[in-house]
């Protein structure tokens, strides 16, 4: 069961949200549990050199010292351990102690080398405790009696990382996780409801009166988005099926009237005018029949023929992108292009079924060079496989025309077909585009392509004009190529010509008018 659109799309959403924040609290734990730990060292520090000057000013007896010593230890939770030192001559020696039994043994030097360092740089060093328990702070600093270093104090702390509060932290950043979800869950289904599934619902309920007859369900436009724009062109269509079905019936009927009177005027005929008569109509029936069957033929070749153009591109491009998937980046870039051929073998195939109706194609301002630079970099892979050189000499000035940029594509691919299958063994394939200035001073854009095959005679060249001829072999072209181009050409106010000889090559010339500013 497929899921509904506003259940994947509240998944992604709920997704991002959960990475998103899954990913701050990772950073925000880990930079929590860094100033933790700093602002321990800083406390650690404090708490020894405090407890440093505390001992500075007792005077020199043991109960009391360890009293303080004792004291000190209680009022740090984490306190592993306490040793005081007393300098004698120039070592140290422990004079009371309070530590834990996990705690490494009293290392003199050790003590002696971290009071060789200035005190605004003795900061407590990480130590690993013995077996598993972890680590700890340790740092040693001096007892000053009179500006005399007289002694020193050894403090060992453990690490904590204020497990409660980093607990807490996450805990909370769970429950508003859970709070954004359950806010986008409810927050997409009320949009969805409201903006998407109703007017979608009042449309398929609208279609749903259309397929039972009632050619007058419209929709409502009550918005100005998407589906309000699609709920006004179907409205729009509706309206132009009403006026069809209706211009169809005022026909029906028209023809019902003739109809009628001619029965009315064959009935008073005799016998050998209705046997003519019937002979006729089934003759017409006949041809109307061979007609539309021509018709019908006609458009699935040309039909064929467009669309085969685009997946021969599609197939150059798959051939080469086998050979560089091993870690070529330009893999991606190839399944790019076979996406923008796919999606170019839809419009084709729209194209070609609306020109049943009498729409005609809306013409745009474009260049003609950007066209060929576009048309270049897809037909590059198939002219590389056929060993074919490309040389371009484009106008240094853009070509503005008024056109449609997929017809003019498919209009310089299907030449550039042709010029590949007339050098099977390679060759080169120059395209050329300059703006000329007639003799009359009418200025016009002309495209030469021109190929070093093998040519076409002249009785060859004559013909290739005509629909369905064609000099390649069954089931490799169709005849329609060169006809459906300069028909292309033509609709945008230019023309399509053919020079070529045998054995040296040819070459074909386009011609468009400037485009000019739309008249108000």
């Amino acid at each position: 069961m497929a899921l509904k659109l506003h259940t994947r799309t509240t998944l992604l959403a709920s997704a991002l949200t959960i990475a998103v924040l899954g990913a701050f609290v990772w950073l925000s734990n880990r930079e929590l549990a860094r100033l933790l730990r700093d602002e321990q060292r800083v406390w650690v520090k404090l708490h020894a050199v405090t407890l440093a000057e505390q001992i500075a000013r007792l005077p020199n007896e043991q109960p009391g010292l360890n009293r303080l010593v004792a004291l000190s230890k209680q009022a740090r939770p984490d306190a592993l351990g306490i040793r005081v030192w007393e300098r004698s001559g120039k070592s140290y020696q422990v004079v009371t102690a309070l530590v834990e039994d996990d705690l490494p043994p009293p290392d003199p030097t050790a003590v002696a080398n971290a009071l060789r360092t200035p005190a605004m740089t003795n900061l407590p060093t990480q130590l690993r405790l013995n077996g598993s328990g972890g680590d700890a702070y340790w740092i040693c600093v001096p007892i000053k009696r009179a500006g005399r270093p007289e002694g020193a104090v050894e403090y060992i702390e453990r690490i904590g990382l204020a497990t409660a509060v980093l607990t807490r932290y996450r805990t909370l950043a769970l429950w508003f996780a859970l709070g954004c979800v359950l806010a986008i869950t409810l927050a997409m289904n009320w949009l969805f409801r409201r903006t998407v599934y109703a007017p979608i619902e009042r449309l398929l309920a609208a279609m749903q009166r259309v397929q039972e007859g009632d050619l007058s369900a419209t929709v409502e436009v009550r918005t100005q988005d998407e589906l309000g724009r699609l709920a006004d062109g179907y409205n729009r269509m509706l309206a132009q099926v009403r006026a069809m079905t209706d211009e169809r019936e005022q026909q029906r009927q028209e023809l019902e009237a003739r109809v009628a009177e001619a029965t009315a005027e064959l009935s008073e005929r005799n016998t050998q005018l209705e046997t003519l008569n019937r002979e006729l109509w089934e003759m017409t029936r006949r041809l109307t029949d061979m007609e539309r069957l021509a018709a019908a033929g006609q458009t699935a070749a040309q039909l064929a023929h467009e669309v085969g153009t685009p997946l021969n591109l599609i197939s150059g491009h798959v051939q080469l992108l086998g050979a560089d998937l091993n870690g070529n980046p330009r893999a991606q870039a190839r399944l790019e292009t076979i996406s923008l051929q796919i999606e170019r073998i839809e419009r084709i195939v729209r194209t070609m079924l609306d020109r049943t109706r009498a729409d005609a194609s809306e013409h745009q301002l474009l260049d003609l060079n950007a066209v060929l630079r576009r048309t270049f970099e897809l037909i590059q892979p198939a002219l590389t496989l056929r060993h074919i050189h490309l040389v371009t000499q484009l106008s240094p000035t853009p070509l503005p025309v008024r056109g449609t940029v997929d017809q003019l594509q498919q209009v310089f691919i299907n030449l550039f077909n042709n010029a590949m299958d007339a050098m099977p063994s390679g060759g080169q394939l120059t395209v050329t585009s300059a703006h000329w200035e007639t003799g009359t001073g009418v200025a016009q854009f002309v495209i030469e392509v021109r190929d070093t095959g093998q040519g076409m005679p002249e009785s060859v060249r004559t013909r290739i004009f005509e629909p369905f001829f064609t000099t390649k072999p069954r089931g490799s072209g169709t005849g329609l190529g060169l006809v459906v181009a300069r028909q292309i050409v033509r609709e945008h106010g230019g023309d399509l010509t053919v020079m070529s000889q045998p054995e040296q090559g040819t070459t074909v010339r386009l011609t468009f008018p400037p485009a000019t500013e739309p008249r108000p």
